[in-house]
């Protein structure tokens, strides 16, 4: 599927001129429609340029979730340049580390650096000068990027130890916006509010996503005060929401009631990054009968690229869903053969499509472990199609379990522990055992109130699961290890 658009870019302008009144986006503090957005970008250029940036030069600066965090990423695609957004918490020796490997002096924020040889651009001071300025129809008549153009080099997760850089050029973007905007329905009545880091791609391609159908994109910094989510959903009547699984979970724990009474507000949910739980997806379902709600799964490396809309589906147990539209997906065995994949005899994924990127920055090794000369991108995630067209996801390569050639999936086994009363949320891996060659371990995280009882959780297991699907071993934990976004540490998990 090829769109309009050679890049998002484009797509704010292209709404600036149709619907320039439009509200195009918003946060706590700030808003602009489509034409003043536009506006802005062009000012926020011609900053980058007083101040030094030439086309082609990477600027490095902190992803914070803000209006002015997408007013300075286009701001510098505008110019040529390439944008390198980092977590906003990364400490300053990371980003001195990151400047000095994609060779840049550039660095934009409210805060400097103190190194001597970098060139620190005031955000705060370049977002003032575009919002004040005097024209409000200015077009500085930069050219506007080809789809083979690099716009983002975006750092995968963790500020400390290495980290590769993932280039997207401009055609990834629009092939990922239709994925997500295409699957969902989304349109330009749409007013999204995305609650996960805008330095995450996950959040960021929702974004583009929304910007590319000439929606509206409201921003807030996570949920550390439920009452700042309500005001925004209030203030600016959302009707679409994406959600990282941990930020939901903190919604229904502090603000269930509250949020239900949007019901009929809601146009669609969608979440990412992690699976979301079979509790979520049922409490989900109760409160927002009418709405559409999704699970996309996806990767920095290959944008999004399988959907689930749950609402639809629920019968699909263990099921990432159907591959979006532009999407080829294959499964192949360790030699990168393509194979027919099935339940007992499943493949890695691979996908294939103008969603994927080109490479990592300047690492044409690793780039040839996951890319090959064809575009394809190669995973360790190990699955099969359904004959009823769905994608069935059984884990990453290591966490699978095989059990005397039965290949067993933790995510069933865990939807089924967590069914249980008792259990709050669990996490399965393989560990050794002399008969079988490996066997389910899980560890489980007790709700309060309650003691553990494995015997009852393990009669419990065996009435939903075949018993050789059953854990023999439990192991009782406070908490699961998990990254900022939500997904299960289980490396942490088996080195204990």
């Amino acid at each position: 599927m090829s769109g309009s658009f050679n890049s998002i870019l484009e797509a704010i302008k292209y709404y600036s001129e149709t619907t320039p009144d439009k509200l195009c986006v918003g946060d706590k503090k700030n808003e602009a429609t489509y034409r003043q957005f536009w506006t802005m970008i062009n000012y926020g250029a011609d900053y980058l340029k007083n101040s030094g940036v030439k086309k082609g030069d990477i600027v490095v600066f902190k992803g914070v979730s803000k209006v002015e965090y997408l007013f300075s990423l286009f701001s510098i695609q505008l110019l040529g340049a390439v944008a390198c957004p980092l977590e906003k918490a990364v400490k300053e020796d990371r980003i001195l580390e990151i400047m000095n490997f994609v060779e840049t002096s550039y660095f934009l924020d409210n805060k400097g650096l103190k190194n001597e040889n970098t060139v620190n651009i005031i955000l705060k001071t370049m977002f003032k000068e575009a919002v004040e300025a005097k024209d409000d129809n200015y077009d500085a008549g930069y050219e506007l990027p080809g789809s083979e153009q690099l716009s983002e080099i975006l750092f995968t997760t963790g500020t400390t130890g290495k980290s590769k850089g993932i280039e997207i050029v401009c055609r990834n973007n629009i092939a990922i916006a239709q994925n997500v905007s295409e699957s969902i329905g989304i349109t330009s009545t749409d007013v999204e509010l995305v609650t996960a880091p805008l330095n995450h791609s996950m959040a960021l391609r929702r974004t583009y996503s929304v910007f590319y159908k000439g929606g509206t994109v409201i921003i807030i910094d996570g949920v550390k005060f439920i009452e700042d989510f309500f005001k925004l959903m209030e203030r600016y009547k959302v009707t679409a929401i994406t959600f990282a699984p941990a930020i939901l979970e903190q919604v229904l724990k502090f603000g269930k009631e509250r949020f239900g009474e949007f019901k009929d507000q809601i146009h669609y949910i969608q979440q990412g990054s992690a699976p979301v739980s079979e509790a979520s997806k049922e409490t989900l379902k109760k409160m927002f009968p009418k709405s559409k709600l999704l699970n996309i799964y996806g990767a920095t490396e290959s944008g999004c690229t399988i959907t689930l809309d749950f609402s639809k589906y629920s019968d699909k147990v263990g099921s990432v869903g159907q591959p979006n539209v532009n999407v080829k997906i294959l499964f192949v065995d360790d030699d990168r053969n393509e194979v027919a994949a099935t339940a007992d005899n499943p493949g890695f994924m691979a996908f294939s499509g103008p969603m994927n990127m080109p490479g990592y920055f300047k690492e044409p090794d690793i780039t040839a472990e996951v890319l090959d000369d064809k575009g394809i991108i190669y995973t360790n995630d190990m699955g099969y199609m359904g004959s009823d067209g769905f994608v069935y996801l059984l884990g990453r390569k290591g966490d699978v379990i095989n059990m005397g050639g039965i290949k067993i999936a933790p995510a069933e086994i865990e939807e089924v522990a967590n069914m249980h009363e008792m259990i709050k949320e669990s996490a399965c891996i393989p560990i050794p055992d002399e008969i079988t060659g490996e066997a389910p371990k899980l560890f489980v995280v007790i709700n309060e109130g309650y003691e553990f009882d494995q015997t009852a959780l393990s009669k419990f297991m065996v009435e939903k699961l075949e018993s050789i699907r059953v854990p023999k071993v439990f192991q009782v934990i406070d908490a699961l290890p998990r990254t900022f976004n939500g997904k299960i540490i289980k490396r942490e998990l088996r080195n204990m």
